[in-house]
């Protein structure tokens, strides 16, 4: 993998972080459980760059206050401050007893809200729609 701009900027390591916390197999919970609170702090640094970035633009404010409310703003500021001034990611898990079917993956596991939404899943809806607000910001701004 080379080092490009773009790889260094904050959506694309939450991105990096995503995969690698989908790739954990069952005993690499540890990991997939940092893996995932890394993809959570880089998606919120997004924002947090976007806005030292263009805090002076005459319309950053109006935009800025826009987001109060957005579902993956709220998601990713909620759960970054969470992880950074609290304690380790709200995130539930589930328990399998039995079956004839092994879990292989970590990710099989966890959940934020609604235990039949994987973790990641609900951390790549966010990132999806953050992501979006990044590039229409930065399309506005620049």
């Amino acid at each position: 993998m080379h080092v490009t701009r773009e790889s260094r900027e904050a959506l694309s390591r939450s991105r990096f972080f995503l995969a690698k916390s989908d790739e954990c197999l069952v005993d690499e919970r540890l990991e997939f459980e940092a893996f995932l609170e890394a993809a959570v702090i880089f998606a919120r640094a997004a924002l947090h760059r976007l806005r030292a970035k263009y805090r002076k633009h005459p319309k950053w404010k109006v935009w800025w206050d826009s987001l109060r409310g957005n579902p993956a703003v709220e998601f990713f500021r909620t759960e970054r401050d969470w992880i950074l001034k609290e304690a380790s990611p709200r995130i539930g898990q589930k328990v399998f007893a039995g079956g004839s079917q092994a879990i292989l993956l970590a990710g099989h596991f966890y959940y934020f809200t609604d235990p039949r939404v994987p973790a990641t899943t609900s951390v790549e809806t966010h990132l999806a729609s953050l992501e979006k607000l990044v590039k229409n910001a930065e399309r506005s701004f620049s």
